[in-house]
C-alpha cells in the first residue's frame, strides 16, 4: 500500500517542488544574471553576458521539461535520491547563477557540466527503479546507455570551454564562441525533447 501511494503521489510532489525551485532560480537569474550585465559591458563583452544568461534561462526550462516528460511517461516508487534530487539540482542552479559574470566564467562552465552529469544521474535513478520493479515500460539498457552519449560529449566540451575561457579571458572571442556553443547545445537538447514528446504523444512536429 505504501509503495502504491508513493508511486501515485510522488510525480505531483516532484513537479511541485521542482517548479518552486525553478521559479526561485528564475528570480535569482533576473536579479544577479540580468542585473550583472553591466560587468560584461565594462569589458566590452556585453554579448557574452547575454549569452551566459540565455544559456541559464534555457537550461532551467530544459530541466523542467525533462522531468515533466519523465513523470508523464513513467510511474515508479521513488528512492531516497529522488526525494533529495530537486534540492541538489536547485543548489547547483543557484551556484551556476552566482557564477554569472566575467570574473567567474571558468567556474560557470564547470558548474554547467556538473549539472549535466547530475541530471543524467537523476534519469538513471528513475530507470533503475523501473528495472528493479520489473516495469516493462523501462527503456532497454542499450538504449539508456546510448542516450547518455550526447551528455558525455557535452560535459567534455563544457570542461574544455572552462579551460579555454580561463586561459584566454572573459572578453576574448574564444569565450564568446564557447558561450555560443553552450547555447547551441541546450537548443539541440530542447529540440530532441520536443521530438520525443511529439513521438510519444502522437502529435505532429
Amino acid at each position: 500500500m505504501n509503495h502504491e501511494r508513493a508511486r501515485n503521489q510522488f510525480p505531483s510532489v516532484l513537479l511541485g517542488v521542482l517548479g518552486i525551485i525553478q521559479a526561485l532560480a528564475m528570480e535569482l537569474l533576473w536579479e544577479h544574471g540580468v542585473g550583472g550585465i553591466g560587468s560584461w559591458r565594462a569589458i566590452d563583452a556585453g554579448l557574452s553576458g547575454w549569452l551566459q544568461v540565455s544559456a541559464i534561462f534555457m537550461g532551467i526550462v530544459l530541466i523542467w521539461i525533462q522531468y515533466a516528460i519523465l513523470v508523464l511517461r513513467f510511474s515508479w516508487v521513488p528512492r531516497f535520491f529522488d526525494l533529495a534530487f530537486p534540492f541538489v539540482l536547485g543548489a547547483l542552479e543557484f551556484l551556476l547563477i552566482a557564477s554569472c559574470g566575467p570574473e567567474t566564467i571558468a567556474r560557470y562552465f564547470v558548474v554547467l557540466a556538473v549539472i549535466f552529469m547530475v541530471s543524467a544521474g537523476g534519469n538513471n535513478s528513475v530507470f533503475q527503479a523501473l528495472f528493479s520493479a520489473g516495469d516493462a515500460t523501462a527503456p532497454p539498457r542499450r538504449q539508456q546507455l546510448m542516450s547518455y552519449l550526447p551528455m558525455m560529449i557535452a560535459v567534455v566540451i563544457l570542461l574544455a570551454c572552462a579551460v579555454l575561457s580561463d586561459s584566454t579571458g572573459a572578453a576574448s572571442r574564444v569565450t564568446l564562441v564557447c558561450l555560443v556553443a553552450a547555447n547551441a547545445g541546450v537548443i539541440v537538447q530542447l529540440s530532441v525533447f520536443r521530438l520525443n514528446w511529439n513521438s510519444e504523444m502522437g502529435s505532429a512536429p
